[in-house]
């Protein structure tokens, strides 16, 4: 058995990194965190906290003027983890409110998981957070395991800026905005103190968080815009949609607050070091699956996609007419921007999870 399991791996990993030609003969099963073995649990863990010890690659770049990125400047002496950090710190008005925003991410996901092979022996498939299981009691979620074996760790310290002390990632140490360690701050109701996204309408300050990531809102999600990808990621990225819920309820890094006493220009928050938390990678797996469950849901829904490539970010004006990126127009041969942590890849290349560049189902 083991070693199938092993000729298994290296014929799909082969697949994975010489797909180009769209060849996908036995597609990886992406599957829910708590559904793998503690085993498979911790073997992912480990290899995340391997990313974080490898040193930064040189070819990762910023490449997003730094007025509109409103980031630090690139830190030699980071982590590969930190890398990828970066990437979607510099990248942040790029790929939020643009049709980049789902591509984009499916294909960071993915490069991850392939790096987390190559570069730390992983042979396990990346797994994704199902939070809807969790959205009716969120802040005793089982997946908050304090086990430094296989737990993604809980809740952290208020008295210690938020950071975790708990489970697999307790010691890691990331370089964005400042060195920390990882912050988590349960926030039902993140709109009292009056936050609100660049051209959004007002959000009802008493809103709880968890009531927008619940089952019936991704069954809506998935039921609805038959054929309209418009409609369907700005439903899915604005705070109404399933997407914002979960990093806004973890609070701390997944949330873009900035460190304690960091203040503009050294910290401007928001969603931009996001990938701190090793947790943003099983959510966005999720996010990927929920864009993976509406494109077969409807035979019209596979190729369908649109948007434009300025965020409401850069201009606020434009929010209400383009809710996902304002002219120019994106289309399936733009290439999807990198900082360097892939080539070139566009959008075409990672509409089908089995074809193109990616070899991977849901189950």
């Amino acid at each position: 058995m083991t070693f199938l399991y092993i000729f298994r791996f290296t014929l799909v990993s082969a697949l994975l990194f010489t797909s180009v030609s769209g060849f996908c003969l036995i597609p990886e099963v992406r599957r829910e965190w708590r559904s793998i073995s503690p085993i498979e649990r911790a073997s992912w863990i480990n290899a995340v906290k391997c990313l974080a010890e490898l040193p930064h690659d040189p070819r990762v770049v910023a490449t997003v003027d730094p007025a509109l990125s409103l980031i630090p400047p690139l830190t030699p002496n980071s982590s590969y983890f930190d890398d990828f950090v970066y990437a979607h710190m510099d990248l942040n008005v790029l790929i939020h409110g643009t049709g980049f925003f789902l591509p984009w991410h499916r294909l960071y996901v993915q490069t991850f998981e392939n790096e987390l092979r190559s570069k730390c022996g992983y042979i396990g498939v990346q797994p994704y957070w199902d939070w809807t299981q969790d959205a009716a009691d969120f802040y005793h979620a089982t997946i908050f395991s304090d086990s430094t074996f296989d737990g993604l760790g809980s809740w952290g310290d208020p008295n210690n800026d938020f950071q975790i002390s708990t489970g697999g990632f307790e010691d890691i140490r990331v370089a964005y905005p400042v060195p920390h360690n990882i912050r988590r701050n349960f926030t039902l109701q993140p709109f009292l103190a009056g936050l609100n996204a660049p051209g959004a309408p007002p959000v009802d300050p008493l809103l709880m968080i968890n009531t927008t990531f619940t089952k019936a809102n991704v069954d809506f999600t998935l039921n609805s815009f038959t054929g309209d990808y418009i409609d369907f990621q700005a439903y899915f990225e604005n705070i109404a949609g399933p997407h914002p819920g979960p990093h806004v309820i973890l609070g701390g890094d997944m949330s873009g607050l900035c460190p304690f006493g960091l203040q503009p220009p050294a910290c401007y928050p928001g969603m931009r070091w996001s990938s701190n938390d090793p947790m943003f990678y099983l959510h966005h797996a999720m996010v990927d699956k929920i864009w993976y469950d509406w494109q077969h849901r409807n035979s019209s829904n596979k190729n369908a996609f649109g948007g434009g490539s300025i965020s409401a970010q850069v201009d606020p004006s434009q929010a209400f007419k383009y809710p996902t990126g304002a002219p120019p127009l994106l289309n399936l041969s733009s290439v999807i921007p990198s900082d360097g942590l892939w080539g070139r890849v566009t959008i075409g290349d990672v509409m089908d999870t089995t074809g193109g560049r990616l070899c991977y189902i849901y189950a």
